[in-house]
């Protein structure tokens, strides 16, 4: 939400099953991992990941078995 709010991207919780991360809608093409959601790319930025970049999802998550929620 803050991301939102501050920065007036758009979000999305991205919930794997016994996970939840973030994932944001860059208005610059970001690489990573992303989610697509009806077009559009929402890069993943999971703030629990430690030290882990923005665009890499944790280890054994599967983004195509996700359940996305756009905030």
């Amino acid at each position: 939400r803050l991301v939102r709010d501050l920065l007036g991207l758009d979000v999305a919780l991205i919930y794997y099953p016994g996970h939840l991360a973030a994932a944001v809608k860059f208005t610059q093409p970001v690489n990573g991992d992303y989610v697509s959601v009806s077009g559009a790319r929402y890069t993943i930025c999971d703030p629990t990941y430690i030290n882990a970049p923005v665009g890499l999802t944790m280890p054994d998550m599967d983004n195509s078995s996700a359940f996305v929620i756009l905030l």
